[in-house]
């Protein structure tokens, strides 16, 4: 008969679920060799193409009108290499590929200091440590706001968080960018921190170990052509059809507001370079950039200044690999260039 793992409370004195997938992450781990490396040619999914006239939508967190499926959006695999930037996590940045790595969080809380499963000690006890992160690793900063997180489980355990993005994608274009500052920084700040540079960046980081399962590549930005990134449409809040507004500024949005936003579909092409972290600790994080306003400036150095991502499945996973289970931080990131 298997042991049964005994637990100390945490010393913040509640417990929670998610002390439970970590033990179990380390159960199922200890049998096994380390997460795949080196660089694989695997699928990934990208958006089907679309005739004209016709525009890709989802809905998100929300029901679509009766008879209308929350999608007409179908993954296609297309064969890519991804390579690995492990040994060379220097090698990529912000400007070039809107991707960077950050090593070395130990001052980043985990679990037991947060618990998981409350929006609360979240954003009382980890955000201000993202904020922190962030803004050291992009000088010239001042400025940095997360204005929501997404927690993402491939279990679906222990409770129904999200599973892996399985297609390719970019959160917000440059339009739905504008929308959000003024959303959710306020009419009185958010044409303010309009006249800099302003940014959305991504931290993406485990919560229960090393990744085995679904890690997340990245396409460097400068190999990406403005072309091949289709616009599509993501409903959001409320209880909405498809003709729902934009959001609209408001100094604090309302979670059941209906409104939609522009979000970002690539298509495979050639020369495109694709990027991955193997076996990603508690204690690095992916610093992914969604958008920078510098990247619209003529003759600008920033390449792109969005990187279209996707999770995908690596053949070379062992059988019995724990589960994925990570956050994302949202994080608009404002700097006076």
């Amino acid at each position: 008969m298997a042991a049964t793992v005994q637990t100390a409370p945490p010393a913040n004195g509640y417990t929670n679920d998610t002390s439970r997938a970590t033990e179990e992450y380390k159960a199922l781990a200890a049998n096994l060799p380390p997460p795949p490396s080196g660089d694989i040619t695997t699928p990934v999914l990208f958006a089907q193409h679309f005739d004209k006239g016709t525009t890709g939508y989802m809905f998100i967190k929300n029901p679509p009108p009766a008879g209308v499926p929350y999608t007409n959006i179908r993954g296609e695999p297309s064969l890519v290499t991804v390579e690995d930037l492990r040994g060379k996590e220097a090698s990529v940045t912000l400007d070039r590929d809107s991707l960077q790595i950050l090593r070395g969080l130990t001052q980043v809380p985990r679990n037991p200091e947060v618990n998981w499963d409350s929006n609360s000690s979240i954003e009382t006890t980890f955000y201000p440590a993202v904020e922190s992160a962030v803004k050291a690793a992009i000088p010239g900063t001042h400025t940095v706001h997360i204005f929501r997180h997404g927690i993402r489980h491939s279990k679906n355990w222990p409770v129904p968080y999200n599973p892996p993005a399985m297609i390719a994608h970019l959160d917000q274009t440059g339009p739905a960018v504008i929308n959000r500052v003024l959303r959710h920084m306020g009419p009185v700040d958010g044409p303010r921190l309009l006249q800099g540079r302003y940014r959305i960046v991504h931290f993406w980081t485990p919560l229960n170990g090393p990744v085995y399962t679904c890690p997340v590549a990245v396409a460097s930005s400068a190999t990406v052509a403005d072309e091949d990134v289709r616009i599509f449409v993501s409903h959001l809040g409320g209880v909405g059809g498809l003709g729902m507004p934009l959001g609209r500024p408001v100094a604090k949005p309302d979670p059941a507001e209906q409104y939609r936003e522009d979000f970002g579909a690539p298509r495979y092409a050639d020369g495109q370079r694709w990027f991955y972290l193997s076996g990603i600790t508690q204690d690095e994080a992916l610093l992914i950039q969604i958008f920078d306003s510098k990247s619209l400036l003529k003759g600008s150095e920033v390449k792109g200044g969005r990187a279209v991502h996707s999770a995908f499945r690596d053949p070379r996973t062992p059988p019995g690999a724990p589960d994925r289970w990570s956050i994302e931080v949202s994080c608009f990131v404002f700097s006076d260039e």
